[in-house]
């Protein structure tokens, strides 16, 4: 057991006494040839997710190859907060997410994720695919949007192309100012991983190794509407902040995109600073590449536009 690497696996919970149990049950059934720590960290949760979390860790039969490092902040740290401490607490040579609402589904999954970075020391991430589970229907597999097998740093820099739940890292130094400010933390760490293991690449599985539930509690419920595209504006901001990116046209068309949804927004709002605001931002993003006739017939006829959803 000794020649197989420490794996830790992440997961962070608030508000997920309906799940967490599922989620728990995932990660000790996985058959791996070594040892594997749970950081199972709970953002003091309002509901009974603490009670569960005890109640299920103590009849469990959880196999000796298992350490499970379950703490309950005293307060509420928030969620990128929670998971910056969450991964200071790993000592794994490879890192792998589960969030409290999630599960994974192939008892192999570890095993086959260790076993490919090892086997490939070009890549610093493994993922594979999910399916969404939404309102107790199992639906949608997603995870490989850009449907090929290699991802690069490049492929981040203006979308989150993973699914947490699905993927393994090689654990590297993270610079938790990184995850300050923004939403999206595994997209974060994601292109740090990348960024520290110069030329690596992440790979896809087209197998399916989780299930990622969409709840009221849950990040998919959380940006909807309008809030999805601040949320992921300002990430993209910030990734270009910490990385002074360059943008394929690709990565242009959806920057564009995201910036007139809410310009439209913020105009019919009478949010004039904001828009402003956004407007100057998408010069300084995509520069020539800048929608200004788009901006000024909108402004011009903004009285005829539809609020966004």
């Amino acid at each position: 057991m000794s020649d197989h690497p420490l794996v830790s696996v992440i997961m962070i919970t608030y508000g997920h006494e309906k799940f967490i149990e599922q989620a728990i049950s995932s990660i000790i059934q996985q058959n791996y040839d070594g040892n594997i720590e749970i950081i199972i960290a709970n953002d003091h949760s309002p509901d009974n997710t603490d009670e569960v979390i005890v109640s299920f860790l103590e009849k469990a039969k959880i196999p000796e190859n298992f350490i499970v490092k379950y703490t309950r902040h005293e307060k509420n740290k928030g969620i990128m907060q929670n998971f910056s401490w969450a991964l200071t607490e790993c000592r794994g040579k490879y890192n792998a997410i589960c969030d409290g609402d999630d599960y994974w589904i192939d008892p192999l999954k570890i095993q086959k994720q260790v076993d490919f970075l090892e086997k490939n020391p070009d890549y610093s991430i493994h993922s594979g695919l999910a399916q969404l589970l939404d309102n107790g229907n199992l639906t949608t597999f997603i995870g490989n949007p850009l449907r090929k097998k290699t991802y690069e740093i490049k492929d981040f820099f203006s979308k989150n192309n993973l699914i947490s739940c699905t993927c393994m890292f090689r654990k590297n130094k993270i610079d938790f100012h990184y995850l300050e400010n923004i939403y999206f933390g595994d997209w974060m760490v994601y292109i740090n991983t990348l960024n520290s293991f110069p030329n690596s690449k992440a790979y896809v599985s087209d197998e399916c190794y989780s299930v990622y539930r969409v709840n009221d509690m849950g990040t998919m419920a959380q940006i909807t509407g309008i809030g999805n595209d601040e949320k992921h504006f300002s990430q993209i901001l910030r990734i270009q902040q910490l990385f002074k990116t360059r943008y394929t046209p690709e990565d242009v068309k959806l920057i564009n995109r995201y910036t007139l949804n809410l310009y439209v927004y913020y105009l019919l709002h009478h949010q004039f600073k904001k828009m402003l605001t956004t407007v100057l931002k998408n010069f300084k993003l995509v520069r020539f590449n800048f929608p200004i006739r788009k901006y000024l017939s909108y402004f011009r006829y903004r009285k005829h536009l539809s609020t966004p959803n």
